[in-house]
């Protein structure tokens, strides 16, 4: 039998899909057995070439509540746009195809939602990274619960929750889709950059709330992400991610905030060690290395960064000197031993780069 609503959706729930054979079904089915259940389930497929279309369209069969839209090869951002265009729920949520929703994630936040009259409840993320041979790292993106009653405890205090990396992914979080639409937000409009849909809501919102503990599951491969991080690709995206960041606290009113910018400061330093280590772990050759190197470290924001950060990691301390001194050689001969040594240390360094 068939399962629909005669009420419609409560939370639209999006999926972007692609060759995702070996983990959409248990995503899906972790939507259809959530305890709320006046919810909707719009999944597209950014042109696979495996099995996933024909699983999808066979759980569709039997659950009204799934629709699954073929498209062409697109990024994640397009193909959950052209999936926000379908929604019809109160609440959007957004799922992955390799994350496991507890039973009650949508009755939770919904809850909170409502009974605080919120904008936003963000749930706590547990992430499995799998790196090379298999090894796991897990990591909580997680807090206590919190509701901040005004904008203004909302603003000074998103410093904490950027930090731990638990604000700025777009899984685990519950919108308010009308506010979505009000603000005509894309999850294209900041091209690659995945965080881009948050930041944009966060900017207006006014009233939100964390809920306490664990509400989903993500395991996904380490290694693109690490890959992607010895590329240019991964230090414009740093560059850009810094970018909109600094301008959120500037739209806020807060760039003059201490905690907020020494967070924004660390976040960076951390993220750049982490791109330098990538490409003096690249294999290119070594007067390459040095020249992207120096591009990286020898700009004013690099230099600031390393000036007042204060920087989680040993990893990244230990680079500050350096940095700060515009000491290529230094950086370089730091980072090949950082690689050699802290293998799996960047996820725990920004965990939300990988979400």
């Amino acid at each position: 039998m068939a399962h629909g609503t005669s009420r419609g959706p409560v939370v639209s729930v999006l999926m972007a899909v692609h060759d995702a054979e070996g983990s959409v079904r248990r995503a899906v089915e972790s939507v259809q057995n959530q305890s709320l259940r006046e919810l909707e389930l719009i999944v597209i497929d950014a042109g696979s070439q495996d099995s996933t279309v024909r699983i999808l369209e066979a759980i569709a069969e039997r659950d009204l509540r799934v629709e699954v839209v073929r498209a062409d090869a697109c990024s994640r951002q397009e193909a959950l746009d052209v999936a926000l265009e379908r929604a019809g729920g109160r609440y959007l949520t957004v799922m992955d195809a390799d994350t496991i929703a507890r039973p009650g994630m949508l009755a939770d936040l919904v809850g909170l939602a409502e009974e605080r009259s919120l904008e936003l409840a963000v749930g706590g993320l547990e992430l499995c990274l799998i790196g090379i041979g298999g090894r796991a790292t897990e990591l909580e993106l997680a807090s206590d619960a919190t509701v901040f009653p005004t904008q203004h405890d909302l603003r000074t205090s998103a410093w904490h929750f950027f930090s731990s990396g638990q604000l700025l992914p777009v899984v685990g979080k519950l919108f308010r889709l009308d506010r979505v639409r009000e603000l005509d937000l894309r999850f294209s409009s900041g091209g690659p950059l995945a965080h881009r849909f948050v930041i944009d809501y966060l900017a207006e919102a006014e009233r939100a709330g964390i809920l306490g503990g664990i509400c989903c599951r993500t395991e996904r491969l380490a290694a693109s992400v690490d890959r992607r991080l010895g590329q240019a690709e991964g230090y414009r995206l740093l560059e850009r991610e810094h970018a909109a960041l600094l301008g959120l606290y500037r739209h806020w009113g807060l760039e003059g905030d201490v905690a907020s910018m020494e967070m924004l400061q660390s976040r960076y330093m951390e993220r750049l060690v982490a791109c330098v280590e990538g490409v003096c772990a690249s294999g290119l050759p070594a007067v390459e290395q040095r020249r992207a190197v120096e591009a990286m470290i020898g700009t004013d924001q690099a230099r600031l960064a390393a000036s007042v950060a204060r920087p989680a990691s040993s990893a990244a301390r230990s680079m500050l000197v350096p940095v700060r001194g515009g000491n290529v050689r230094l950086v370089c001969a730091q980072a090949r031993l950082l690689a050699l040594l802290g293998r799996g240390r960047a996820a725990w360094a920004m965990p939300d780069a990988y979400v």
